[in-house]
């Protein structure tokens, strides 16, 4: 693929806030965007140039949606994989849906970072109530129970003390789950990073997020930490 000049026109997947800011973002570059996405009267739609309303599975919508833009790109990540894949037969998608394959799974997620040498906090993943007991046992309590996946703005996240609270709260579900173990932090930071189709990067450095009943609030730029604190986070995130 080579690069996208202004003029083209970018295919967002969802059409939530981020989606919204993404179009703003590229109407000022001077690209045009179009929004696929089951919901209708949602945040990017009103400043998009273009709207498909289908479901992420309507292969006959999806195909259509492709041959309309000259790229495609998702602004959350709870967006089917398969549909992501079955895209790339007529567009291409960035980041790959392979990229999004282990984004959307929070197992699938730490697991990459654990096995590609990146510091991650101890956790274990639940797929039935029979786990929890050694799963609780190898991280320990307090913990954090999450959700694998679907879960954002703190929805699907639990405190827990107890393998008999975590038992209570997995044979309710049949979801997969993470336990991770508890960990006291300062504040939380975030590094947005960029690559093109020529490999070369770019970084924003290091962003201060503060969060009201655990939805973020707040973002503060630049983030008032250490220098080498910032340098180690944004070598982390290039890395």
């Amino acid at each position: 693929m080579n690069a996208l000049l202004p003029g083209a026109t970018i295919g967002i997947l969802g059409s939530g806030q981020l989606g919204r800011m993404l179009a703003i973002a590229a109407r000022r570059m001077g690209y045009r965007t179009h929004v696929y996405s089951p919901d209708s009267n949602s945040p990017a739609q009103a400043v998009a140039d273009a709207t498909t309303i289908a479901s992420y599975t309507d292969l006959a919508m999806l195909e259509t949606f492709a041959r309309a833009v000259d790229v495609v790109t998702f602004e959350f990540e709870n967006i089917p994989f398969e549909s992501a894949s079955r895209l790339t037969d007529w567009v291409a998608v960035r980041p790959d849906p392979s990229v999004l394959h282990t984004a959307q799974h929070r197992a699938r997620e730490k697991t990459f970072l654990r096995d590609a040498g990146f510091p991650v906090v101890p956790f274990a993943l639940i797929r039935t109530a029979a786990e929890v007991d050694a799963a609780v046992r190898a991280i320990g309590v307090p913990s954090v129970l999450k959700t694998a996946g679907f879960g954002y703005d703190g929805k699907g996240q639990h405190k827990i003390t107890s393998a008999e609270q975590v038992a209570a709260i997995v044979s309710a579900s049949d979801q997969e789950w993470v336990v991770e173990q508890w960990q006291d932090f300062e504040k939380e930071i975030s590094v947005g990073i960029a690559r093109g189709v020529d490999r070369k990067m770019a970084d924003w450095g290091a962003v201060e997020n503060r969060h009201a009943h655990h939805i973020l609030d707040v973002s503060v730029v630049p983030a008032a930490i250490a220098e080498e604190t910032e340098r180690e986070a944004v070598r982390l995130a290039r890395a």
